[in-house]
């Protein structure tokens, strides 16, 4: 199976030095840290920055709105693939779910939080904000293969194939949102607004849905980090 990969490069590394020898000479030098760096730390933990202006919060500069249908965004992070910052994806509740789980942990922040608040039949949203274009097959596939752990082969191939058909398309371009809501039972996902377009109830895949985020191992340590900082602020 493919797995999510962008189809664009990183921009040019720019450079405001005179000497044109000097550049020819740090750049490659530059990309080779950077590369190491990469290895090191992980996809995951690059840089993350979180600053909010008004009624938007910027995860490393996509701005995402402080609430959306209700729900409020309690945090989130970037996904990276190889070293590329894919999406950026905002974490959303409903603030009396978060106040639930506030008097349920008052003074640090276990594990159980990210489940507890995954099960939530409350409604709760993942906003996806990519970086870069991307194929559509290779966001799903990417989806799919995460819960494949998490609920079968059978229910991560029906979700799969569901994100692509809502999708529509064979790209998606820089910019493009996917919103995937959860309330009880009930997925919906859409690409525009967060106004359903699609939906599908399976029991037990919204709460694996989340936990792709939110669980032991999730696709994007900073979300998880995010989500936690942002509960804990609150």
């Amino acid at each position: 199976r493919r797995h999510l990969r962008p189809l664009t490069r990183s921009q040019p590394i720019s450079s405001t030095m005179n000497s044109s020898f000097s550049t020819k000479l740090i750049l490659p030098a530059l990309v080779v840290v950077l590369a190491i760096v990469a290895s090191i730390v992980g996809p995951n933990i690059l840089s993350h920055d979180v600053s909010t202006n008004g009624q938007s919060v910027f995860i490393d500069g996509i701005a995402f709105p402080s609430s959306i249908s209700k729900q409020t965004l309690i945090g989130g992070g970037t996904r990276f693939k190889w070293g590329f910052k894919v999406y950026g994806v905002g974490i959303y509740g409903e603030e009396k779910t978060v106040q639930k789980l506030k008097k349920q942990y008052t003074t640090e922040i276990p594990p159980a939080l990210f489940e507890d608040f995954s099960q939530s039949k409350a409604a709760k949203t993942l906003l996806l904000r990519f970086h870069r274009e991307v194929a559509s097959s290779d966001v799903a596939e990417a989806l799919g293969e995460a819960l494949k752990p998490k609920v079968g082969k059978q229910t991560s191939d029906a979700f799969e194939t569901f994100i692509l058909n809502m999708i529509g398309g064979d790209i998606l371009a820089k910019g493009s949102d996917i919103f995937i809501a959860c309330k009880g039972e009930k997925v919906t996902a859409s690409l525009t607004g967060g106004n359903a377009s699609s939906s599908m109830n399976v029991k037990g895949l919204c709460p694996a849905i989340f936990m792709v985020y939110l669980g032991d191992n999730p696709v994007s340590q900073q979300a998880k980090e995010g989500f936690a900082k942002g509960f804990s602020s609150r």
